[in-house]
């Protein structure tokens, strides 16, 4: 069967002088972090940020086999980091078929290692030389194997004798040939040299003669400033080249996530994403393989597909960006008229949130022949909400992303704004109208609609002038939390629900009088917002309201306002699982802008 996970080569070195017979475990380098050329980037694995938590158990394969359980050589016991690496030791496996390549590294003759490693999170960046390195951020080892050759070139080979078995001979000293834990090899000295002519613009002969002297490396550093201070002289003054190096990584993705996102959800794509409009899912993975250096040729789709959920950092983030696309738009079109009478807050975290709100500061006072101005003193009131998760899961086949069957997943991203934004409608109905319409408790322990507050009748009057006007002289009469100080009430909103929309809809309707008995005082100066919900608690009651003065506060989690798309792969089903959640909470703002005609016990006591 194909490799379901896409394996990097990450040299490291065995040493055998380590290998215990007592316990068939043997000590190894697995990685140094070495650069590695990936096609047309450079990719960079720190070892401090390595996972390594997971890590015991991990199999020890035969040249990256996974194909079958008998190219399984071991497992990893442990691993830590030490002076720069990852250092793992081994339990080999005792089995007659794998004894020959045992013996083989006992002896020291096989001792090259590779890793098999996933990254989850990358950072992008250009080096001196203007070559991209990418930088993994986060990563984790998921196998090791013995290999004839790696991709590592700085691992060091290890060479602290384990505990030997009592009465063994042990192997003549002469065998081991032990490198100083800090002296270079002279393959490694060779390089450097060569490294550092290069860059001073020397010559691969200038630096083989210095190798044929055998010159130090302090040596070779003065023959390179010789060179740079010779090149400096005789060169011409330099031409300065600008070019435009394209979009990023990240920028790329984006406008993947926009052409797919038209798919899914109409629209029309910008001139950058137009590119990208026609690709399949697959087309997408291949595509992205191949600029990740990983070639594809021969693959079937389903192993394109495996491949670049395993390799390729941003394909699996490429359908879940799409979704949110059309996740988005859905979840604001179906949106509550009352959304945008809230008061829009965020919360940190679930803890219930505080709302601290300073009474009025009262006039100004005239000032006295000695230029002394009084201090003042200001009330306080505090009202409280905390937030809570709401959320749904959809699964993806296999089938359906080999297939490029994108409907499905279409009508659940839109279906899933849509329930995202009636549940925030929802919770505002039910909290608005809770306890028979009174309303949340305020924090003096009142009922946001309540006598003591001013803003209730229970007469169950009908939308006329005498009943709008008996509403608007309440509230325009409202004083601050020091009971003294009037508030600037302006009220502009009429607040009901379908049963009632065609008789607000007639009230505030501009007419031509006959006389000025008839004339309308309140035409085309209200606002009207039909909430349907309302119909189902009470199909009579109305609300007149300032739009400025919230009566209700619309809480979201910070820097995660609104319905959240996320991905994995899935555990329970072949295919990739995708999650909404949102976190939301409402509570009471205030009542001194909303204004609530209640008492209607059936459509007999409207005008009555």
């Amino acid at each position: 069967m194909p490799n379901s996970i896409q394996l990097e080569l990450r040299a490291a070195s065995l040493a055998p002088t380590t290998f215990n017979a007592d316990e068939n475990t043997v000590e190894a380098v697995i990685s140094t972090g070495a650069d590695v050329v990936r096609g047309s980037f450079v990719e960079r694995l720190p070892v401090g940020n390595a996972d390594l938590r997971n890590i015991a158990g991990a199999p020890v394969l035969d040249a990256h086999n996974q194909g079958s359980t008998r190219a399984v050589l071991g497992v990893i016991q442990k691993a830590w980091r030490r002076e720069g690496e990852i250092r793992a030791l081994i339990k080999l496996s005792s089995r007659d078929d794998v004894a020959g390549l045992v013996r083989d590294i006992a002896d020291g003759i096989v001792r090259n290692l590779s890793i098999g490693y996933r990254v989850t999170r990358w950072a992008d960046s250009t080096d001196s030389k203007g070559q991209r390195v990418r930088t993994a951020l986060a990563w984790s080892i998921h196998e090791a194997s013995f290999v004839p050759i790696g991709a590592d070139p700085h691992a060091k080979v290890r060479s602290i004798p384990m505990p030997k078995k009592t009465g063994a001979n042990p192997a003549p000293e002469a065998d081991v040939i032990d490198t100083p834990a800090n002296e270079p090899t002279v393959a490694q000295t060779r390089a450097e040299i060569r490294d550092i002519i290069k860059r001073a613009g020397g010559t691969p002969e200038d630096a083989d003669e210095l190798i044929d002297a055998d010159a130090s490396v302090e040596q070779v550093r003065a023959a390179a400033y010789d060179l740079m201070t010779d090149r400096s002289n005789r060169a011409p003054a330099p031409v300065i080249r600008t070019r435009e190096l394209g979009p990023s990584p990240e920028q790329t993705r984006s406008l993947r996530e926009e052409a797919l996102a038209v798919r899914i959800g109409g629209g029309t794509p910008s001139e950058q994403a137009r590119q990208f409009v026609g690709f399949s899912i697959v087309d997408h993975a291949r595509d992205m393989l191949e600029a990740a250096g990983v070639r594809t040729r021969g693959l079937n789709n389903e192993a394109i597909l495996t491949r670049a959920q395993h390799t390729v950092s941003d394909f699996p983030e490429l359908l879940t960006g799409a979704g949110a696309r059309v996740l988005k738009p859905a979840y604001e079109a179906a949106a509550s008229p009352l959304v945008s009478l809230a008061r829009k807050v965020t919360a940190s975290d679930f803890r219930t949130q505080s709302m601290l709100q300073l009474g009025n500061m009262g006039n100004l006072e005239k000032v006295s022949e000695s230029g002394e101005i009084t201090a003042t003193t200001r009330g306080e009131a505090k009202e409280s909400w905390s937030l809570d998760t709401y959320g749904r899961k959809y699964a993806m086949s296999r089938k359906a992303l080999i297939n490029d069957d994108l409907g499905a997943f279409a009508d659940f991203a839109t279906e899933a704004g849509r329930a995202a934004a009636n549940t925030v409608a929802d919770l505002l109905v039910s909290t608005l109208t809770q306890s028979n319409g009174a309303g949340p408790v305020m924090g003096d322990g009142v009922r946001l609609f309540h006598a003591d507050h001013a803003n209730i009748s229970a007469e169950g009057l009908a939308i006329d002038e005498g009943s709008v006007s008996m509403a608007r002289v309440a509230m325009m009469t409202q004083t601050g939390v020091d009971g003294q100080t009037l508030v600037s009430v302006k009220p502009d909103t009429l607040i009901v629900p379908p049963s009632l929309l065609t008789l607000a809809e007639k009230f505030v309707a501009s007419i031509q009088p006959i006389d000025t008995d008839s004339v309308n005082p309140f035409s085309q100066k209200l606002t009207i917002v039909c909430e349907p919900r309302l119909d189902a608690i009470n199909p009579w009651d109305w609300y007149l309201a300032d739009s400025r003065l919230a009566a209700l506060v619309l809480g979201g989690l910070a820097g995660n306002e609104g319905p959240q798309i996320a991905s994995r792969e899935g555990f329970d089903i072949l295919g990739r699982e995708f999650r909404v959640i949102l976190d939301v909470g409402v509570g009471p703002n205030d009542w001194r802008g909303w204004f609530h005609m209640g008492g209607h016990t059936d459509s007999n006591s409207v005008g009555g």
